[in-house]
């Protein structure tokens, strides 16, 4: 979450510091010649390793995988001051397998999540719930004293794994939100668990619910927050168009970019524009599997637009706007700062389901043209139907 996340990145500081594309090429014209697709790879903006949870390709942070299998373990305390009110296989259920069967959705069936949990008891911590102190600024001693705690209350060995899940009774209102761990997850004595460690709090059981894990659990892949930690409306950068911003958003699942960054999309549902000219590509739905999932506009080493086809249905559907969403990407914009920003193709609508953003995206139902300031770039709905949305790329 945010403070924690720029928590880790002071803290970091002081260690040492898923289908076949198609398109339609337009006609040339004396403006506007045609412009032949770029190799994919131009448009692979590479991360800032200076730059901390830095959105391009290649981040480096021991970061948990994203395809394939992400095991995880995951355990249950309670407190002398909030002793457990449920039981742990109930607090497992809140969690599981929803939060799993999301990612198997999100990621087209390239990621599993694979949890293992110790649903017998609830183990009791060494001290009480509000002597840790859990508030916005939690340190990172701090956070790493109540994962040591917790696996000391624990007392037995756990074979290395991705994550280390620590769910606390809901009657432990102290422990308040929910952070994620960035760095490697030890013993007391030394013995290393874990790439990362999620330890929920108050707020997944009364506000975000099961999908915290999901986003939580993005940070352990390295996925930014994209939300502002300045203090400013949740939605300001992106609106609820990704859980990573706004977990209970209307649309939230993963944006197009961070899906490619993952695996989950490969280079063929990937279409690049890296030079002037004219060109015309056409989106299919995010949600759905197969065709293609963005078309991406390099502006210079550090910055792309990006452009994808939005619907309400599976994860996202209960999206008040559909059509293609518009968003740039900076390499070079920290976590909680707006590495992606949502543009907005209705300004003055006022939005919908709460914020401005939610109605952002183009479409012949609303605006269909939209450019990018500064840019030279512009983007235009030229057709609709069930099998696609055509898009028409214009960049001087």
């Amino acid at each position: 979450m945010a403070d924690i996340t720029r928590l880790f990145r002071v803290a970091l500081r002081g260690l040492v510091s898923f289908a076949v594309s198609t398109s339609i090429i337009g006609c040339a014209s004396a403006t506007a010649p045609v412009q032949p697709r770029a190799d994919v790879s131009a448009c692979k903006l590479a991360a800032n390793n200076n730059v901390y949870l830095s959105a391009g390709f290649g981040y480096e942070l021991n970061c948990a995988p994203s395809t394939g299998t992400l095991n995880a373990f995951m355990i249950f305390v309670d407190f002398s001051d909030s002793p457990a009110i449920e039981t742990p296989q109930s607090l497992h259920d809140f969690f599981l397998p929803a939060a799993a069967e999301w990612y198997a959705t999100s990621s087209y069936g390239a990621l599993t999540l694979n949890i293992t949990a110790d649903t017998s008891r609830f183990y009791r911590m060494p001290v009480t719930a509000s002597s840790y102190g859990w508030a916005r600024g939690l340190s990172y001693e701090t956070h790493q004293k109540y994962i040591q705690d917790a696996l000391a209350a624990y007392g037995k060995t756990i074979p290395p794994t991705d994550v280390f899940y620590v769910v606390p009774t809901a009657n432990a209102a102290a422990i308040s939100f929910s952070p994620t761990f960035m760095g490697d997850v030890k013993t007391r004595a030394g013995a290393y668990v874990a790439k990362k460690s999620v330890t929920f709090g108050l707020d997944a059981y009364k506000t975000w619910k099961y999908l915290v894990l999901n986003h939580e659990t993005g940070h352990t892949m390295c996925l930014p927050d994209y939300y502002p930690f300045n203090g400013s409306a949740t939605g300001l950068f992106i609106g609820g168009w990704d859980l990573m911003g706004l977990i209970s958003g209307p649309s939230p699942d993963y944006f197009a970019w961070d899906k490619w960054r993952l695996g989950w999309l490969s280079d063929k549902q990937i279409e690049c524009v890296a030079g002037a000219g004219s060109s015309t590509h056409t989106l299919t739905p995010l949600e759905k599997t197969g065709g293609l999932k963005a078309v991406v506009i390099k502006h210079n080493s550090t910055n792309v637009l990006v452009a994808e086809l939005r619907t309400a249905s599976s994860l996202n559907s209960a999206s008040c706007s559909t059509g293609v969403l518009l968003y740039t990407v900076s390499t070079t914009t920290a976590t909680g700062e707006g590495p992606i920003r949502v543009l907005d193709a209705t300004p003055g609508s006022g939005g919908c389901a709460g914020d401005r953003l939610n109605d952002a995206p183009l479409s012949l139902k609303g605006s269909s043209t939209y450019s990018v300031p500064g840019w030279g770039v512009k983007v235009t709905v030229t057709s609709e139907s069930s099998d696609g949305t055509q898009i028409k790329v214009d960049v001087s």
